[in-house]
């Protein structure tokens, strides 16, 4: 059992490292993280990788993003799952991605919150119709 799950952690980190790519956080103002996937079909075939990627950061780092600082990294060393996406926060330190939990814990307090509302407005709303 041991060397199934350890062959399909190994096939797993294999196939990551296949589909991993560069990828640009953007440290918004706020704090919170802004992650540019480019598009592997922009890619013009008379590019090399660096040109495609300074290419399309380029285009993509207007607006509102303009000026803000980034950080180019392997899309492998983001979090593997999107769950508190909202308080991921760029650690300049160990240039990862990192869930910031002071912040997921609030978000998840002010969405309980809000369902709780909604499920004593819509107990209100079935009252008043019987």
């Amino acid at each position: 059992m041991k060397k199934i799950i350890f062959s399909l952690s190994v096939f797993f980190l294999f196939v990551t490292c296949l589909n991993a790519q560069t990828v640009r956080v953007v440290q918004k103002s706020d704090g919170s993280v802004a992650i540019i996937y480019p598009a592997p079909n922009s890619k013009r075939n008379t590019e090399t990788e660096e040109q495609w990627l300074e290419r399309v950061f380029a285009e993509i780092m207007q607006g509102r993003l303009k000026g803000l600082p980034y950080y180019d990294i392997d899309s492998s060393e983001l979090l593997q799952t999107r769950k508190d996406r909202n308080s991921w926060e760029f650690d300049e330190v160990e240039k990862k991605v990192k869930v910031n939990q002071i912040k997921a814990k609030q978000i998840r307090d002010a969405k309980e919150r809000e369902e709780k509302i909604k499920l004593k407005i819509r107990e209100i709303a079935e009252r008043e119709l019987e």
